[in-house]
């Protein structure tokens, strides 16, 4: 029988042997939830996600603090997912029409790929302030692509008090036009909406710096 260990136990090594089980197995079963919501929808139930981890409803909820909990777990797994899709843009190379036109078709990639995720991280809060995940997805990727106008990655060299806004801007129109064409894409393909917005975003960031070398 595995020995549990007091939450008021000394921090030795059999205590931080014993957490460092408890969070490789509560991250297993994010996954396990992450695959249960790709498979049955934003409308999910615990019980079928208990069953896609193979363990019983109590079983789940004894690696959470209720749903919520659960919630919030599952919502930063696929943050932390889709920044590691898009980790190859924040290593700028090439030039940066292409650089805009790689991480566009990498988000829609992801995006068509994780549907039924996105569906449920857009209905769902992340960690205690009430912060949509779609809201904290948008956040975090703004913040690389203000890091990227800033630094001149992006064509120009831009100044913090331009590029933040300008950045939150254009995560913004991609993340509605993206959501939009994946519920109702009136026709077009992944490609074409890709060249889209890529075009769209590199004209929102030419009329703002100026000519750009593409």
């Amino acid at each position: 029988m595995t020995e549990e260990i007091p939450d008021d136990a000394p921090v030795d090594g059999r205590a931080a042997r014993w957490a460092g089980h408890r969070e490789a197995r509560r991250l297993e079963l994010v996954d396990a939830a992450v695959a249960a919501i790709g498979e049955h929808g934003p409308e999910v139930t615990t019980e079928q996600i208990a069953a896609r981890a193979g363990v019983s409803r109590p079983g789940l909820y004894r690696h959470f603090e209720g749903r919520d909990d659960l919630q919030s777990a599952i919502a930063a797994r696929s943050v932390e997912r889709l920044v590691h899709v898009l980790e190859p843009v924040w290593r700028p190379s090439g030039r940066p029409f292409e650089m805009l036109a790689k991480a566009l078709r990498a988000h829609l990639g992801w995006l068509e790929a994780n549907a039924n995720v996105y569906r449920y991280l857009k209905r769902t809060s992340f960690g205690t302030g009430g912060e949509s995940a779609t809201t904290n997805v948008r956040a975090t990727v703004a913040e690389h692509v203000a890091g990227m106008l800033i630094d001149g990655s992006l064509g120009a060299e831009i100044a913090p008090p331009v590029a933040h806004p300008l950045a939150f801007g254009l995560v913004g129109m991609v993340d509605s036009a993206s959501a939009h064409w994946l519920d109702a894409p009136h026709g077009a393909t992944r490609d074409q909406l890709a060249t889209q917005l890529t075009e769209a975003c590199w004209a929102v960031i030419r009329v703002t710096v100026g000519p750009v070398d593409p």
